[in-house]
């Protein structure tokens, strides 16, 4: 009579915990922590729309990368909330999904303010279109408030755009933008930390983090 083997259960991998980071949460779990992000929802990876189609394969460019450890992540936050403090006093900062929450995150802990996370959706699909449109809504605690709208990466613009005619309708008394990378020749934010057209590798884009449930996270839905 044949015997069915039991499959060994395979044990999960142990981390080690470095010396000197006792009881210390790192950098990716203060930031995930200041964002309020719960642990059932898993980010799509960085997804950046082109500025116009080339109708070339893009597949082999020549475009350098460049990539951000999270400790190198923070020392560009913190040098861009020292340059935005110097000429505006935001009194809330909004933070669109999904690159931009932990940018308006990290930003807000650093400027001390308030903290609201967005969604601008992007409808590449519809049909006669001359470029993809854009839908949002702000909340409305904005009214009367001093408000920086942050997005990781900006190109064409058209998100941050959209973000601060949305912020305006709800009564925000001042709008300005920032983001971390901006394209040399594309849309200009009021303040940015890094201008490259190098494809800037995020820390979370290596491994599954965890958003706002409240997003509905779509690649094709990704701002420009």
């Amino acid at each position: 009579m044949a015997i069915k083997r039991a499959t060994p259960t395979k044990a999960p991998p142990i981390k080690a915990t470095p010396k000197g980071t006792k009881g210390k949460p790192s950098l990716k779990q203060q930031v995930e922590k200041l964002v309020s992000i719960p642990s059932d929802m898993i980010l799509a990876p960085q997804v950046e729309a082109p500025r116009q189609l080339t109708g070339r394969d893009q597949s082999r460019s020549n475009r350098s990368v460049q990539e951000l450890s999270w400790a190198e992540f923070d020392r560009a936050v913190q040098t861009l909330a020292r340059t935005i403090s110097q000429s505006f006093k935001p009194q809330a900062v909004v933070g669109v999904a999904h690159g931009g929450v932990f940018v308006g995150g990290a930003l807000s802990s650093a400027l001390g303010c308030d903290f609201y996370p967005v969604r601008i959706s992007r409808r590449s699909r519809d049909k006669g279109a001359a470029k993809p449109k854009l839908s949002g809504e702000m909340p409305r605690e904005l009214k009367g408030k001093r408000v920086l709208i942050v997005d990781d990466v900006v190109s064409s613009g058209d998100t941050l755009e959209l973000a601060t005619a949305l912020a305006q309708k709800v009564g925000a008394k001042e709008v300005n933008t920032a983001s971390l990378v901006a394209r040399p020749g594309g849309f200009t934010p009021s303040f940015c930390a890094l201008p490259t057209d190098a494809l800037v590798v995020f820390p979370w884009d290596y491994e599954a983090v965890t958003e706002d449930g409240r997003f509905d996270v779509d690649p094709d839905k990704a701002g420009a």
